[in-house]
């Protein structure tokens, strides 16, 4: 799978978290499939995004299934992110007016077919729901489908923003910010400290605290120290639509 443009980031084995539990492998939900993100430390050049160029002239086809190129990777980005194939009004994790790129990626769901179809998997934070665009590059054609109380994993732009949210609740972050000072003897003040993982978080029958998350977009964190062991974050919860912290247990 190809990564999200906007956050070129490697990462470790797909998971999604539901309930607290970490699914491993490739995560498909409901028909959605994405990859989970890994930013800060453990990622290739920190927190900072890579930007896909600006392609709307139909570039060069591959076959049906060979890998994108970085020019028809833009260019289905481009034809998905076309407002007639959009809800009105949607919006980002940082509230700017395009939806939120998940994965691109060639589509296998016909081996036999002769078109190059790529899955565009967006998110839109203003109608809290995941949107499959289906690009038919040979047709310049997009087919769209929306869900609501999907959770693709999320992408490394959406982890970076809620270990930011996360931060800045003095009174959420305060035990994982003294566990960090207590091992390492600095202050936490940046996700280039840790290696931050995230995988989307929904509740379970035994989920206390999470209600919310059943519909909204939340995300559930993990945080390495550098050379040494992970940070307890069991304890709470990321809701990327509301921008705040949820204690669970």
């Amino acid at each position: 799978m190809q990564s999200p443009p906007r956050s070129i980031r490697h990462s470790r084995a797909p998971y999604a978290i539901i309930g607290g539990g970490a699914l491993a492998a490739a995560a498909i939900v409901v028909g959605f499939l994405a990859i989970p993100a890994v930013s800060g430390a453990a990622a290739p050049g920190g927190s900072g995004s890579d930007e896909v160029a600006h392609v709307t002239s139909k570039p060069a086809l591959g076959a049906p299934r060979d890998a994108l190129s970085q020019d028809e990777l833009a260019y289905a980005l481009h034809l998905a992110t076309d407002a007639a194939h959009l809800p009105d009004g949607v919006t980002s994790v940082d509230g700017s007016e395009a939806p939120q790129v998940l994965s691109i990626d060639v589509a296998t769901r016909d081996v036999d077919g002769a078109d190059r179809i790529v899955d565009v998997l967006l998110y839109d934070y203003t109608g809290n729901q995941a949107l499959l665009q289906e690009v038919n590059l040979t047709a310049d054609a997009v087919t769209s489908s929306s869900q609501t109380g999907v959770q693709p994993p999320p992408s490394p732009d959406e982890v970076d923003y809620a270990f930011t949210v996360f931060l800045d609740d003095a009174a959420a972050s305060a035990e994982v910010r003294g566990e960090f000072t207590a091992v390492t003897g600095a202050e936490l003040t940046s996700i280039d400290q840790l290696g931050v993982s995230g995988g989307a978080f929904v509740p379970d029958a035994g989920t206390v605290g999470g209600e919310a998350c059943a519909t909204d977009r939340c995300v559930e964190m993990q945080f390495r120290i550098p050379g040494g062991g992970y940070l307890d974050t069991t304890g709470f919860v990321v809701d990327l639509s509301r921008r705040s912290v949820i204690g669970i247990r």
